[in-house]
């Protein structure tokens, strides 16, 4: 895992002072790293607890089309609704390319 100084926000790096395993900045800031494993389970458990607390769990029912509901027909099952968007495929001197989703059957194509 990458941690930075939190006074000059430069990467620390791993040495052993002293027999044991430090973090230590160009700037000075040392910070001794966990040796047992007490110490290494209670930061895996504030680190569990941490993401579960800012974790969303999102069913089927749940989700939520963020894109634009157009007309085109679907070349697989026909039906005449598509979700739509843009991206920039190709050189940026290129069209962006129209990417549709059949509402009814999920069928994703796309137009030049």
């Amino acid at each position: 895992m990458v941690e930075f100084c939190p006074e000059c926000s430069n990467l620390l790096r791993k040495e052993f002072l002293d027999g044991k395993s430090t973090l230590v900045c160009k700037c000075g800031y040392q910070k001794e790293l966990a040796q047992s494993i007490e110490d290494i389970n209670e930061i895996i458990n504030r680190k569990k607890e941490a993401l579960e607390k800012n974790l969303i769990i999102v069913s089927e029912e749940d989700k939520i089309s963020v894109h634009l509901k157009v007309k085109q027909d679907c070349p697989k099952c026909g039906h005449r609704e598509a979700e739509a968007w843009q991206e920039q495929t190709r050189s940026a001197d290129e069209p962006s390319t129209s990417f549709f989703r059949c509402v009814k059957c999920k069928y994703t194509w796309r137009e030049y």
